[in-house]
């Protein structure tokens, strides 16, 4: 079984454009849009500064800008993760590549007859990435996104070169959409660390949702060949509290498997924890 840390992690492919190899960081997906990536990025970004980490940030092409012309559109969700990681970097360092219309990428670059540039992209993560010591970069939507005519965000994860954390929900359907993420992860040999379940949506209100909801996490335990790293409870999203540094980090220390922020404080140590061994058998399906 992989383990955090396990150099095995860090052997996903690589293309002309790659980045050098980076190591020390997360590249935060997800199996769907909407399912919380950039609250747990910025909850993992706001623990890792709060731990004496220097922790930069980055958000490569996010879409639904907001800005007065083309070259100065910038995600909301950029500037959140730069006030968690509590950075002063340049707003177009962190999101190199904005589009108005919120749209999938491919999508909006059409429209706004602007093509995605993947050497802004290349050149804005290694200029973040000298600068800090870790790195946690925030994708856009899932795995297959198209970014391009012809690349999705798998080619996004390959040019940065980070183990990947798939951010999943935590409502009726999530299995199907997991294990179908892990498993395309997996078909493109990129490193997945493990998944993070979130409750971005509020508590189901029948009885058949609130049971789905306690015994999924148990379920994709039997099933995920990678660990489940934390399980997050709802986070309300209304007004800028539940985003600051001390909503944030509490919030991140109950719901994160100490042994992964351990390896987030360490990560290219040699070995590692058993993590899918050690981690996943703390669910119980008859609770």
């Amino acid at each position: 079984m992989s383990k955090i840390g396990d150099g095995s992690l860090l052997s996903g492919s690589s293309k002309k454009e790659n980045c050098p190899p980076f190591s020390r960081g997360i590249f935060i997906t997800g199996t769907d849009t909407g399912v919380g990536k950039t609250m747990v990025a910025a909850g993992l970004a706001a623990w890792c500064r709060s731990a004496g980490v220097d922790v930069g940030v980055m958000k490569p092409i996010a879409t639904g800008c907001r800005g007065a012309r083309a070259k100065t559109l910038v995600a909301d969700d950029a500037r959140r993760l730069a006030q968690a990681a509590d950075v002063d970097d340049d707003p177009r360092l962190i999101n190199p590549i904005g589009y108005r219309e919120p749209l999938a990428p491919y999508a909006a670059a059409l429209r706004a007859r602007r093509s995605v540039s993947w050497p802004a992209i290349r050149r804005a993560f290694h200029r973040l990435s000298t600068r800090h010591a870790f790195m946690i970069v925030e994708g856009i939507g899932g795995l297959l996104v198209p970014i391009d005519r012809a690349r999705t965000v798998v080619d996004l994860i390959r040019m940065v070169q980070l183990p990947v954390v798939i951010v999943a929900r935590m409502r009726l359907g999530t299995l199907n959409h997991t294990l179908l993420t892990v498993r395309e992860a997996q078909r493109q040999k990129l490193p997945v660390l493990g998944v993070m379940l979130n409750a971005v949506d509020p508590p189901a209100r029948d009885a058949g949702g609130r049971l789905a909801e306690r015994t999924n996490p148990a379920i994709l335990c039997r099933y995920l060949p990678v660990p489940i790293l934390g399980t997050f409870a709802h986070q309300p999203h209304q007004g800028p509290q539940p985003w600051s540094s001390a909503a944030l980090i509490p919030w991140v220390k109950r719901s994160v498997e100490p042994q992964f922020l351990r390896w987030l404080l360490n990560p290219v140590r040699k070995g590692g924890v058993d993590s899918h061994r050690t981690l996943c058998y703390s669910h119980n399906l008859a609770t």
